[in-house]
């Protein structure tokens, strides 16, 4: 009687199939675990990091689920939080989720910026008006260690810093297609912004003499000090004017 050989081979290498397999997935689950750790560590490292300060601006595209933005910020010393429903609120909060400041007349968007070259940031909200450059402002106090607004920021639009000194200058049309404008010479003082001069350009026909007049201000009141007159008509150079003018010539007006 002849007997069945076994096959031996076929089994061999179902065993070796299988110890494959096993090893593959003995690989996988090192893979994943070790992958985890790296999650782990990485979310750990995030939590510990300081607030980034990012100024938020009307170019972000916002979602409609996202229209309250608020940032938790921490500078000049102190944490404090912003945030912006964007052309409807701005509030500022303290660390304690106190409400500081809140502007409801429609902000666009805001910047942290030294506006008064101090070393410290400040908040400057601005807003979309047939006005260009009118903003609010809010200047760091370094010994209160908080903000405060000036008042009638907004009096003094697309509002400048003359180098080496604390004074600013500002710059408005005031009618005739931007023929007619203003540009006012001011400082800030506690919260609010003190006008000291005036220049006004005057380039339509109608309105007397035209060309560009320069005035002390003082309580208010303008005193007029010096007028070069022109003929009527766009001035172009007024730009180059207005910063030559009050750049070698604010200590008239001090």
């Amino acid at each position: 009687m002849t007997k069945k050989k076994h096959k031996i081979k076929p089994i061999r290498n179902a065993l070796q199939s299988t110890g494959n397999s096993q090893t593959l997935t003995t690989h996988f689950r090192n893979a994943i675990y070790i992958l985890t750790i790296l999650v782990f560590i990485s979310a750990c490292k995030q939590k510990q990091s300081k607030p980034e300060m990012v100024a938020l601006t009307s170019k972000e595209k916002f979602g409609e689920e996202a229209l309250n933005i608020c940032k938790k910020q921490s500078e000049n010393g102190i944490r404090f939080e912003t945030c912006l429903k964007q052309y409807n609120l701005f509030t500022l909060k303290s660390s304690k989720g106190d409400t500081l400041y809140k502007n409801n007349n429609n902000p666009s968007e805001y910047i942290l910026t030294d506006f008064n070259e101090d070393g410290y940031l400040d908040i400057e909200l601005h807003f979309m008006t047939n006005v260009p450059g009118i903003n609010e402002l809010l200047i760091f106090d370094p010994k209160l260690k908080s903000f405060k607004e000036i008042e009638n920021f907004s009096s003094f639009p697309a509002a400048v810093k003359i180098k080496g000194v604390d004074l600013f200058y500002s710059y408005h049309r005031s009618g005739c297609a931007d023929s007619n404008w203003d540009s006012d010479l001011f400082y800030l003082k506690e919260n609010k912004a003190v006008k000291i001069g005036n220049i006004s350009g005057v380039g339509c026909t109608g309105d007397g003499e035209t060309g560009i007049f320069i005035s002390k201000v003082v309580d208010d009141k303008k005193q007029l000090i010096e007028k070069l007159l022109r003929e009527p008509g766009y001035y172009e150079d007024k730009w180059d004017f207005i910063e030559n003018y009050w750049s070698e010539n604010y200590s008239k007006f001090e």
